[in-house]
C-alpha cells in the first residue's frame, strides 16, 4: 500500500484545516488506514510507502541524480495547468469538464513553466 502524499494542494488543504502539513497528512493516514482494517481488507503493511517520507523519497532524488549525472535529464519549458488561487500544476485528471481546478474550483490557466524531463528513449537505448 502506498500513499501518494506529496504537494502543494495537500499542504493547502492542511493549512486552510488549521494543521501543519505534516501532522495533516499523517492524521489522513492512519484514519485511512484504520477504514481499510474496518473493511477487513488485506494489506501487508509491512510493505507501506508514504512518498512524503525521507525513507522514501530519498530514492527518488537518488534516482534524479545518477540521471542527471548521466545526462539524461534536461530542463525546458512545457505547457501546464495552472491551478492560480493554488498556485500550483496539475494533472489533466485534476481539471474538471468546465475546466476548472478540482480543488479549488478555479479557472485553470494554460502556462509555460520551466521543468525537468528525463530522456526515457535515450535511458532505453543505453541498458
Amino acid at each position: 500500500m502506498g500513499w501518494d502524499a506529496f504537494g502543494l494542494p495537500a499542504e493547502n488543504a492542511a493549512i486552510e484545516h488549521g494543521f501543519h502539513p505534516a501532522n495533516w497528512t499523517q492524521s489522513n493516514i492512519q484514519h485511512m488506514r484504520k477504514q481499510l482494517d474496518e473493511l477487513n481488507l488485506s494489506f501487508n503493511w509491512d510493505r507501506e510507502i508514504t512518498t512524503c517520507l525521507p525513507d522514501y523519497y530519498k530514492w527518488t532524488q537518488y534516482l534524479f541524480i545518477k540521471l542527471y549525472e548521466a545526462g539524461l535529464v534536461y530542463q525546458n519549458e512545457a505547457m501546464v495547468n495552472w491551478d492560480p488561487v493554488d498556485q500550483t500544476v496539475l494533472a489533466n485528471e485534476q481539471v474538471d469538464e468546465n475546466g476548472c481546478s478540482w480543488r479549488s474550483g478555479a479557472k485553470v490557466e494554460k502556462k509555460y513553466l520551466k521543468q525537468w524531463f528525463i530522456k526515457t528513449s535515450a535511458y532505453a537505448k543505453n541498458n
